[in-house]
C-alpha cells in the first residue's frame, strides 16, 4: 500500500509523518463499504487518533457541535439586516432570498454526499482520500468532534460559494442567498449531530434520526439527504429498507 502511495503523496514518508499509525492502519483494514463499519470500530466511540501533531489534531481538525453557530448566526443577522434595510423588495424580498438560498442548501448537501462523500475509491491514495473525506465518520459515527466540519473546512467552503453567488447573482442579490445557505448548513449541522446523539421523543425527529442511520448501517448507496428526504425522492435514492 505505502509504495502505490508514492503517486500521490511524493513520498511515503511524508503519509507516516502526518497521519498516526493506529489511522495508517485503520485505513489499511477499511473495506471501503460506508454501511458496514467494522464492529472493532463501532466500539471506539471517541474515535481515533488521526494526526500527529496535536494542533492538526485538536484544533485544525476537530469541532464542537456548536462551533458553526459562533460565525453563522452573526453572519446571517447582518446578511438579513442589509438585506431588509437596503436591498431590492425590503423584508418580503429578502425572506424569499433567503428561502432560495436554504433550497440551494438542500441541493448542495445531497449532491456533497452522494457524489463526494460517497465517491467509490480506486486506489491505495483514493482509499485515504475516501476515508478522510467521510469513511472516518462511517466508521466513528459516535465521535461528536469529527461530527461537524472543523471552521477552517467550512470556511473554505463558504467563500468559494460565496464567490459563485456574487458572480451569478450581482452584488445586490448575492448576500441574501448566501445567508440563506449558511443558515441551511447550520440547520444541517445540528440535524446530523442531533440523529447520532439525541434520543427523540416526537414523531418527525424519530423519522429523522430512523432515516440517516439507515443510510449508516442498512443502506450506504442511498438515503443522502439528512436535513430532508426531497433530493432523495426526486433522483430516485430514497429506497425503502
Amino acid at each position: 500500500m505505502w509504495q502505490q502511495l508514492r503517486t500521490f503523496w511524493g513520498d511515503t514518508g511524508l503519509v507516516r509523518s502526518i497521519y498516526t499509525q493506529e489511522c495508517l492502519e485503520t485505513v489499511e483494514a477499511w473495506t471501503g463499504d460506508l454501511s458496514k463499519p467494522h464492529r472493532d470500530n463501532r466500539k471506539k466511540r471517541q474515535g481515533i487518533r488521526v494526526f500527529r501533531d496535536g494542533f492538526v489534531e485538536h484544533v485544525l481538525s476537530k469541532a464542537h457541535p456548536a462551533t458553526p453557530a459562533i460565525w453563522v448566526v452573526p453572519l446571517v443577522g447582518f446578511g438579513l439586516y442589509r438585506g431588509i434595510t437596503s436591498g431590492p423588495g425590503g423584508w418580503a424580498g429578502t425572506l424569499g432570498l433567503f428561502a432560495v438560498g436554504v433550497f440551494l442548501w438542500t441541493l448542495l448537501e445531497y449532491v456533497l454526499h452522494r457524489f463526494l462523500f460517497h465517491l467509490v475509491p480506486t486506489s491505495p491514495a483514493g482509499k485515504l482520500r475516501a476515508f478522510m473525506t467521510h469513511g472516518y465518520h462511517h466508521e466513528f459515527p459516535d465521535d461528536k468532534m469529527r461530527l461537524v466540519a472543523p471552521p477552517l473546512m467550512s470556511w473554505t467552503f463558504g467563500v468559494v460559494v460565496g464567490l459563485l453567488y456574487f458572480l451569478i447573482l450581482g452584488k445586490s442579490l448575492w448576500l441574501q442567498v448566501f445567508v440563506g445557505t449558511v443558515g441551511g448548513y447550520l440547520a444541517y449541522d445540528w440535524i446530523h449531530y442531533y440523529t447520532h446523539h439525541f434520543h427523540p421523543r416526537n414523531r418527525l425527529g424519530s423519522w429523522l434520526k430512523r432515516y440517516h442511520l439507515k443510510h449508516h448501517f442498512q443502506a450506504g448507496d442511498s438515503r443522502f439527504g439528512i436535513s430532508s428526504p426531497f433530493w432523495d425522492l426526486i433522483f430516485r435514492t430514497y429506497r425503502r429498507s
